[in-house]
């Protein structure tokens, strides 16, 4: 019986075990602490939360299933489609950004039956893997970069950015970091770099200056009320409902569960930010569970970022390195910048903390990620192998 378990658990949870132990941890606590956060939704049906958890829950057992999948399959066939499927998600996004459904003064959904799909999330995906592909055909030729290959950059990097800019600027500044990484990895001369991080900043400012797209306004505002902050301007209440309500709220949080704990399922300021389970949810972990167990969420992640790096060092293919550095950045990046937000060390960006926060398409394409993750990692096995036979 033991070793049927065993060959089960070998056949559909495949590459570096750290990773699935560390993604179930996260996964598994984002669900007990996404049902405490909806709380507030018992004052208006009882049953809400119930309806909520079973969601959550049909979301994540699908989540697990795609990470299985793509954790089994090479990762190498994703090199061969990244471009098509770049330059479609820019389609989608284009579609989404003129036919579809406004949320939080965005057009970023599409409604696909019951399912809300985010192209954006597929968008910084599809880019990782397109630029993985490019700079891995490049290692062994420095010469490989010359200006028609840099202007092929700026076009797809700058291309990505600004569609996603029109309607989610923090998810193009994540991206655009992400970018960067991957362009450092890839051994892209430095010079070229700072073009492209100078070309993106002038779009970047372009945009939200004359106010292109829909976000540019509220970016605009965040960005005043963060250095209102840092330079102490402001001496707003808790209690003043103005466009720092939420983050206000966020800090009261914080204070007052740090180090004395409400205990699971007991925060009060559940009921009043309205993105406790998403935006917010660092602040409800501090709250409920105190500082010491709300260390041990970066802790995490940055544990995270350790195996995906190994998986970088174990890999014999430059595709499968740059793959893996890209998505785990990534997502280790999304999730500090949750956590920043939650504290008041950076302006109000509304990203979920992947795997904790509640969310469809960004736990989905989070998944499809740490998947591929996973495949990379079993480069290691088969570096195991060739070892043992030539011994």
């Amino acid at each position: 019986m033991e070793n049927r378990i065993s060959e089960f658990i070998k056949s559909k949870l495949a590459g570096d075990y750290q990773i699935w132990f560390i993604v179930f941890v996260l996964n598994a606590f984002g669900l007990l602490i996404q049902f405490s956060a909806k709380g507030r939704m018992v004052m208006m049906n009882p049953m809400d939360p119930i309806f909520s958890f079973i969601k959550s829950m049909v979301i994540l057992v699908f989540s697990f299933i795609l990470m299985s999948w793509f954790s089994r399959q090479n990762y190498l066939k994703f090199a061969q489609y990244s471009h098509v499927a770049l330059l479609f998600s820019w389609i989608l996004i284009l579609v989404a950004f003129v036919f579809g459904e406004s949320k939080g003064g965005a057009s970023r959904w599409l409604e696909i039956g019951p399912i809300s799909f985010m192209p954006s999330d597929m968008a910084k995906l599809c880019l990782i893997g397109s630029l993985a592909k490019d700079f891995s055909t490049r290692q062994s030729n420095p010469e490989a970069y010359n200006w028609q290959f840099f202007l092929w950059l700026l076009i797809k990097i700058g291309i990505t950015c600004f569609l996603i800019m029109l309607s989610n600027f923090s998810t193009s500044i994540l991206i655009f970091l992400t970018s960067i990484i991957l362009m450092i990895f890839g051994r892209v001369p430095w010079k070229q770099i700072g073009y492209i991080i100078a070309s993106v900043a002038v779009l970047a400012s372009l945009v939200v200056t004359l106010e292109i797209g829909q976000r540019a306004k509220t970016v605009k505002a965040r960005i005043a009320n963060f250095s209102n902050r840092v330079g102490k301007k402001d001496s707003k209440s808790v209690d003043k409902k103005d466009e720092d309500y939420q983050l206000y709220r966020s800090y009261y949080a914080i204070a007052t569960g740090a180090l004395s704990p409400k205990g699971p399922g007991r925060s009060q300021q559940r009921y009043f930010l309205s993105q406790a389970e998403s935006d917010f949810v660092y602040a409800i972990i501090v709250e409920e569970y105190g500082i010491v167990v709300a260390i041990f969420i970066p802790l995490f992640f940055l544990w995270l970022m350790y195996r995906g790096a190994n998986a970088v060092r174990h890999s014999g293919k430059p595709f499968g390195g740059l793959l893996s550095a890209g998505l785990t950045f990534s997502i280790v990046f999304q999730a500090f910048i949750n956590m920043l937000v939650a504290v008041g060390a950076g302006p109000v960006t509304g990203q979920p903390m992947p795997m904790v926060s509640a969310g469809g398409t960004s736990l989905i394409f989070t998944a499809i990620s740490i998947g591929l993750i996973l495949s990379v990692s079993r480069d290691k096995d088969q570096e195991t192998k060739d070892l043992k036979t030539i011994i």
